[in-house]
């Protein structure tokens, strides 16, 4: 029998592995579309943006692993049906939690696997890739512009008409936001980047005039200048002693169960939830898995049948992970709905788990007995 296990367990290992794999490279391009712009024509170093793209892994596995043990699960139940060696393996007296065996044991590892990532790498990786993007933002405003369109970043609105060969803007329209109450138009003939080492980029405009709207006439004043320099890098702090404050999923988990600095009462539940969502979003690969294999192994193996079953267990895969999000995300009886996304995550493994033990697959012999008789 351990051999049977064995030989299930590693035609699952395999397609979990290949399927993993698949799933992660196509979601890790397309997220990579979002982004492929700042190399293109943004001139980001390849490097730094496959190492910004990189730290996007952690969270893609944590989503495409349960996804891919139901996938495998299902793919391999169904080949082993097909192939009648799931007929011969119970004429051999195998029953529901031998044959399920193999799905419990991977199911187990890539759930732990997956804990170790979200308590541990995830939040250091969320917090890496918006260090860099944070970085590449703040370094200059205009090396992030695209000519022709308008491009926003932070405050800032730009327009830029063309650049000419020596790499200068021609034709620029600016506009700041930074003061709410006062905002501020620019509109210059040329503008000249250059760099002031540790100060960041500065941007000097040539031939314009400086457009704003007086606070207590509502009039608009103009100012017509030569020459104009603008800061384009914003600066963050004093110094830089004061660190930015960290979003709930780049926080580890004491931070969100006990943030050291005070917060908001809509704050806290934000961090309690996604804590929360941290420490339920491995249990999907289990749940998952054993949803798969009671809905392949139970019952009769009737070629009509397995398309059903399948269908079954992709929907109730989906509405647990939906229901779970919704729950989740919700900001209303927030430990109301905390309970609730754990229960429609470990109903179906406690259902499964007795549908599988032996006690009940005895039973069903006995029942199945007692109709022969």
């Amino acid at each position: 029998m351990k051999k049977i296990t064995r030989y299930i367990f590693g035609q699952l290992l395999f397609a979990v592995l290949a399927v993993t794999i698949v799933l992660t490279c196509i979601v890790w391009l397309v997220q990579m579309l979002r982004y492929i712009d700042l190399i293109a024509s943004k001139g980001i170093p390849l490097l730094l943006f496959l190492e910004m793209v990189g730290y996007l892994l952690p969270n893609i596995f944590v989503i495409i692993i349960p996804i891919a043990i139901l996938i495998s699960v299902l793919f391999i139940y169904n080949k082993l049906i097909a192939d009648h060696e799931l007929v011969v393996m119970q004429g051999a007296g195998m029953g529901y939690w031998q044959l399920a065996k193999p799905t419990i044991i991977i199911s187990l590892i890539f759930t732990f696997f997956l804990y170790f990532i979200t308590i541990y790498f995830l939040p250091f990786s969320f917090r890496k890739h918006r260090d860099i993007a944070l970085a590449l933002r703040q370094e200059s405003l205009m090396s992030l512009l695209s000519v022709g369109q308008f491009n926003t970043f932070k405050n800032y609105t730009v327009y830029v008409h063309h650049q000419d060969a020596q790499g200068n803007f021609q034709g620029i329209l600016l506009y700041n936001a930074s003061q709410k109450d006062k905002p501020v138009l620019f509109m210059a003939e040329k503008g000249i980047l250059f760099d002031k080492g540790t100060e960041g980029a500065h941007l000097l405009l040539i031939n314009g005039n400086r457009q704003e709207q007086e606070a207590t006439t509502g009039k608009p004043s103009i100012l017509y200048f030569d020459q104009y320099v603008i800061e384009t890098k914003e600066k963050a702090s004093e110094s830089g002693k004061t660190e930015r404050f960290l979003k709930a999923h780049e926080r580890n988990m004491e931070d969100l169960l006990n943030p050291k600095e005070p917060v908001s009462a809509d704050m806290r539940s934000a961090f309690l939830s996604a804590a929360h969502q941290r420490l339920s979003a491995p249990l999907y690969a289990l749940a998952f898995g054993l949803v798969g294999v009671c809905a392949m192994i139970l019952g009769h193996f009737s070629r009509k049948k397995r398309t059903g079953k399948i269908l079954m267990a992709c929907a109730i895969a989906t509405f647990v992970e939906v229901g779970v999000m919704v729950s989740l995300h919700t900001s209303v009886h927030v430990d109301l709905m905390i309970a609730l996304s754990y229960g429609l995550i470990l109903v179906p493994i406690v259902i499964c788990l007795l549908l599988l033990s032996p006690w009940v697959d005895g039973l069903t012999d006995l029942f199945r007995g007692g109709r022969r008789r």
